[in-house]
């Protein structure tokens, strides 16, 4: 594990509406966090965890899957990914 993994990153709530698109933090982007389970920091409250938003938007889209699927079969894992990302079809 890289030493980079164990750097805490906290995001400021109007730099996360900004960074999804949002125009800032108005009530549709509060709600497009509810709808994904995105919370902020407990005590913390308008910050947001970098790998919470990063672990809710690969559940969003399926992409789970990808890394249990890359897991279990290291020579198709960019093609496993793809595929995860892709879907049925």
């Amino acid at each position: 594990m890289s030493e980079d993994q164990h750097v805490i990153r906290l995001v400021p709530t109007e730099m996360l509406a900004k960074q999804m698109g949002y125009a800032g933090a108005n009530s549709a982007f509060r709600e497009w966090c509810v709808s994904l389970r995105i919370t902020p920091v407990p005590g913390r409250r308008g910050w947001y965890d970098t790998k919470l938003v990063r672990r809710r938007l690969d559940e969003a889209q399926g992409l789970n899957d990808a890394k249990q699927i890359q897991g279990s079969s290291e020579t198709g894992g960019l093609v496993a990914k793809r595929k995860a990302r892709r879907g049925p079809g």
